[in-house]
């Protein structure tokens, strides 16, 4: 590392947005420094819980604040182009929860205005980055397993769920593929 901290913003105050940013306050080399949300009474509220110094009643003037160096978008997921485009339009780096899009069209416009404007952006999925699934990873690579010929894997979620429910709505990210479907 740096030395430097890294100065975050957090767009959205919903619980993935509150375990992220309870974990981040702890790191040594992290920073919260702004919240926004589409209320700035929920913004206020979310920044008095965490410590944070800024909040913001609107993504925008996240995107625009100079002091961010990067913007953990964590909208529900049919939001996610507009918020993380938003933000890198204004030159934010951007990590943006998981799906990170609803789309290929989508995900292909946002990585191209991350090029564009050169910032980072990346899918927040934890497991890419787990030093534990990428020394797996190798070793499948590397045959110290053998030839993988069969995988099979499970994921369940206790419910029921009405179908508007943002984890079962299409619309909304919702579904196997969009949301649950990617853990196994």
């Amino acid at each position: 590392m740096t030395g430097q901290k890294v100065r975050w913003g957090i767009l959205a105050t919903g619980g993935m947005a509150a375990r992220f940013t309870a974990d981040l306050v702890d790191l040594p080399d992290a920073e919260v420094v702004a919240v926004a949300s589409r209320t700035e009474a929920s913004a206020k509220a979310f920044a008095e819980r965490f410590g944070i110094p800024r909040a913001y009643g609107g993504w925008e003037t996240l995107a625009r604040d100079e002091d961010v160096d990067v913007v953990y978008v964590a909208t529900p997921h049919s939001a996610h182009r507009t918020a993380a485009g938003l933000c890198l339009e204004a030159g934010r780096n951007v990590l943006c929860e998981k799906p990170f899009t609803l789309n290929a069209r989508e995900a292909a416009e946002l990585v191209a205005l991350a090029r564009e404007k050169d910032v980072f952006l990346m899918e927040a999925m934890w497991m890419y980055c787990n030093p534990l699934v990428r020394r797996l990873k190798k070793l499948v690579e590397d045959g110290a397993i053998g030839e993988v010929r069969s995988l099979q894997a499970d994921f369940g979620l206790a419910g029921p769920f009405p179908p508007a429910h943002r984890l079962r709505d299409p619309a909304q990210g919702g579904g196997a593929l969009l949301d649950l479907g990617v853990y196994p």
